[in-house]
């Protein structure tokens, strides 16, 4: 098959990683009628595009964790792996392999550019990266997953979410400090109030002088 090289190359990403064997996914579409006038359901998808469904409904659709990618004739290797939407079990980016099966393996050219994405490596890919082609407009469906005790997944998690950065123990303090700040406000108010009310009563008085 010959490489491809067209004018839309230059907008093409391409992703590497595995494909994940324990995490499908089960597509169900949003409802596009009018829901039945006795019943709670959500109201219909409007949006005509349907994008990322349309991604997400395809027959070969599936999670691989992607390890890096190419764009622009460079390869970027990500920080740590991520999980990725792809279509299909992806494509060996250093096939074929002309070495017969059980031979040493020894460093050889990649096959293609098309594969992957730079005009020469200073390594070879691993055997079992597979790589996925995508334009970069194309939607897709991005998982960060974390791992750890839910005290920080979660309650740390969320208070820096919240721009709050203190235990999550400290939380109901800080609202019954809250409180105390609020009703010092309204003492402060109420302060104002009786000032402006003296003003009134001096300026009475000495209308009255």
């Amino acid at each position: 098959m010959a490489n491809l090289e067209t004018l839309l190359s230059p907008s093409g990403i391409l992703l590497y990683g595995r494909l994940l064997e324990d995490l499908k996914l089960v597509y169900k579409a949003p409802p596009t009628a009018e829901p039945d006038p006795t019943s709670d359901g959500p109201p219909p998808r409007r949006g005509d595009n349907n994008f990322l469904q349309k991604q997400l409904a395809a027959k070969d659709a599936g999670f691989a964790r992607i390890y890096g990618f190419s764009f622009e004739g460079a390869y970027y290797d990500l920080p740590r792996p991520v999980v990725f939407l792809v279509h299909g079990p992806g494509v060996d980016p250093e096939g074929p392999r002309l070495q017969p099966p059980g031979d040493q393996r020894e460093s050889r050219h990649p096959a293609s550019a098309s594969r992957t994405g730079v005009a020469e490596t200073a390594s070879d890919f691993s055997d079992d990266i597979r790589v996925w082609s995508y334009d970069k407009c194309d939607f897709s469906l991005r998982l960060d997953i974390e791992s750890g005790p839910l005290e920080e997944i979660l309650l740390e998690a969320a208070l820096v979410a919240s721009g709050d950065e203190t235990s999550y123990s400290g939380a109901h303090a800080r609202i019954s400090g809250a409180h105390a700040r609020m009703s010092g406000a309204h003492a402060r108010i109420s302060g104002a109030h009786a000032r402006i009310a003296g003003a009134h009563a001096r300026m009475r008085n000495g209308s009255s002088d």
